[in-house]
């Protein structure tokens, strides 16, 4: 049934095995059902780390290549760079020469929309569907994108109070809306996130903007809020 959202990648050869779809790992795992399970796992280690031990950033770019780089750090020498190839599932992502000019896009609407700050819960979230969509749409990473970007807006939903919690939608639920917003419609996302968030209080609030957020300036403003 989900035959059609299948990925396809130009240049195979630079990231994988041979003539295999197996991409090149440090622990040389060129079985593909075997680097399934030990990506899977290592991979969910490092995202229980980041509950105790965040990465600190500034909602941009850098900060989500530092995550894609902290989560994939045990298994891929380019874990956070730019992917170097074209990667489509029926319709193209990002094409690669235009990866950073719709990066500087994406974050600097974040920027310019004061990091979301003034604005209701009901207009953060679906501030928060449209950023989750663009990055979606951009897919910098080879692999991982999907547990990336996450990452990435789960942190951003915490430091404006929202406790949103994406890990429970299940993998065909969460691929065809992702699927769907490529095409224009977020229909399906703002459902999934109308239905995984509760509001924080203050003082979670508090604590997740000085350990989530670098810059001071950020800070402040996520904090007069």
């Amino acid at each position: 049934m989900l035959d059609k959202y299948n990925y396809s990648y130009e240049g195979n050869e630079l990231y994988c095995y041979g003539d295999t779809g197996i991409l090149i790992n440090t622990l040389n795992i060129k079985d593909e059902k075997e680097l399934y399970e030990v990506e899977r796992e290592l991979v969910s280690l490092r995202t229980l780390e980041l509950n105790s031990k965040p990465i600190q950033g500034d909602f941009d770019f850098k900060h989500l290549k530092m995550i894609h780089e902290y989560l994939f750090q045990d298994l891929y020498e380019w874990a956070g760079e730019v992917r170097t190839v074209n990667i489509a599932k029926n319709n193209l992502f990002c094409l690669i020469q235009h990866i950073d000019s719709f990066a500087d896009a994406i974050f600097s609407r974040i920027q310019r929309n004061n990091y979301l700050t003034g604005l209701t819960v009901s207009q953060k979230l679906r501030e928060l569907v449209e950023i989750f969509g663009d990055i979606n749409a951009l897919h910098p990473f080879r692999e991982g994108n999907g547990r990336a970007q996450r990452e990435f807006i789960e942190s951003l939903a915490k430091v404006n109070g929202i406790d949103l919690n994406l890990s429970l939608i299940e993998k065909d639920v969460m691929i065809i809306a992702c699927y769907e917003s490529m095409n224009g419609n977020n229909d399906k996302l703002k459902h999934i996130f109308n239905k995984s968030y509760n509001i924080l209080d203050d003082s979670k609030v508090k604590h997740y903007v000085n350990t989530l957020v670098s810059d001071e300036g950020i800070k402040n403003t996520l904090l007069s809020k």
